[in-house]
């Protein structure tokens, strides 16, 4: 069967935002995304995300969430999600302050349900793991060959180092869940992390007579976790009070990434010259050793249509080993989220806008980030919609408002802007059912 209008035309829109959204990454985010492996991504899908990335323990037939393979055991039918994402920074060091922009694709997902009976269900796509983008500039000074004939001190010469950071890693899993009976549902997802970080400064003199250059360092990565997870349900057994609550565990590996590594230098030819010069180091190997993490979820979800639920998860990045060493500027981190959502009326006589899904949500979060010992805290405020198109289609829209950082110790304030859109596609009929015959 042919998917119905709306849905081709969305699905077509969907691949050209992504498309545009690629073409123009690389135009700037938090200057914070410099440390470590980038800022890290908690990317659950649009719906948690509406719900302060919160969901770790909820059900839903008709969403792949990322956040606890355990969660898909309740999807029934073929579901595809592909999102995009917008992302903006307002960073200011007090004095003056920028506003830098991105749009990327932000992954797909892809569901089979092999059996309902017992949950078992195949998922697999690509999400993004980190994510690497700062435009930042600064200034140096380097003593020059020149020498004061009265003082004895060389002469300086100012430069101003632009510095540029772009890639990151992106999680390709494939993985499926199991429900043995009603009340237990598992879940296990092989991960594979793969990407390319670039950090280029460009190094730009303030004197006139002097040359600059520019080094490239570029850095490629892979390695693979595993990925657990778990919901309990079935507590009417010790109060019928507690029918409607469940509670989700979910834990991922350590991850050895294996990384390869090259520096070039180019140098700016002297006044009397035109050839620039390239020196490229030789490639080198090494290892960063991502710690586990782990999550904790808390659902409820009663016979009307509000869900509501809380999470929290945490990563022990002090135990992190890049090249042998504990990173600078890292430390141990951990999110708690807190959402509901409305679900849409599926009555026949419902107005339109009873329809829509409607989510909202609050996350805190202290970062792995830690400068000079200050620590990078992150808020959010979230809110969700859900658009019904043909059959179980929707169109998901997650909105995010929030602030890291400050300007105390001459560093950064973020205020932070995301926009993510998600278009979930389900076949019209189960598969892997058997129908009567006529």
């Amino acid at each position: 069967m042919k998917a119905p209008l709306i849905v081709r035309v969305l699905c077509t829109a969907l691949v050209v935002l992504c498309a545009i959204g690629t073409a123009a990454a690389g135009s700037g985010g938090s200057t914070y995304s410099i440390l470590g492996l980038g800022d890290i991504r908690y990317a659950p899908g649009a719906r948690s995300e509406g719900m302060g990335y919160a969901g770790i323990a909820l059900f839903n037939p008709l969403y792949i969430d990322g956040l606890s393979p355990a969660t898909w055991s309740r999807i029934d039918r073929v579901r595809l999600e592909g999102s995009a994402f917008y992302e903006g920074f307002n960073s200011t060091d007090g004095n003056t302050s920028r506003y830098l922009a991105r749009m990327d694709f932000h992954g797909a997902l892809f569901a089979v349900p092999v059996s309902r009976a017992s949950g078992i269900t195949v998922v697999a796509g690509f999400t993004p793991y980190s994510e690497v983008n700062f435009d930042t500039y600064t200034t140096s000074n380097v003593p020059s060959q020149n020498v004061d004939p009265i003082t004895g001190v060389h002469d300086s010469l100012g430069y101003q180092i632009h510095q540029t950071g772009t890639g990151g890693i992106t999680r390709g899993q494939i993985g499926l869940s199991w429900a043995p009976v009603q009340q237990f549902s598992f879940g296990l997802s092989f991960n594979y992390l793969f990407g390319t970080i670039n950090h280029v400064a460009d190094q730009i003199p303030q004197t006139s007579g002097t040359t600059g250059g520019t080094l490239t360092f570029k850095s490629s990565l892979s390695g693979i976790d595993v990925t657990a997870g778990m919901v309990i349900t079935g507590f009417e057994g010790i109060g019928e009070a507690l029918r409607p609550f469940s509670l989700g565990f979910v834990a991922t590996t350590r991850t050895n990434l294996h990384t390869t590594e090259v520096t070039t230098y180019d140098y700016a030819p002297p006044p009397d010259q035109t050839v620039f010069l390239r020196d490229t180091s030789a490639q080198t190997t090494g290892r960063i050793a991502i710690p586990f993490s782990y999550g904790v979820g808390l659902g409820y979800q009663p016979a009307g249509r509000w869900s509501l639920a809380a999470d929290y998860s945490a990563q022990p990045w002090s135990q992190a080993d890049f090249y042998g060493s504990t990173p600078y500027g890292i430390r141990n981190s951990y999110r708690f989220g807190i959402g509901a959502e409305r679900a849409g009326s599926t009555e026949s006589s419902a107005r339109s806008f009873d329809r829509f899904a409607y989510r909202f949500g609050f996350s805190y979060s202290a970062t792995y980030v830690d400068v000079n010992g200050q620590k990078i805290n992150e808020w959010d405020i979230t809110g969700g919609l859900a658009v019904p198109l043909a059959g179980e289609s929707r169109l998901n829209f997650a909105l995010v408002y929030g602030g890291r950082g400050a300007t105390a110790g001459n560093l950064v304030r973020d205020r932070i802007f995301r926009l993510t859109v998600s278009l979930h596609i389900s076949d019209v009929l189960p598969w892997f059912v058997q129908t009567e015959e006529e």
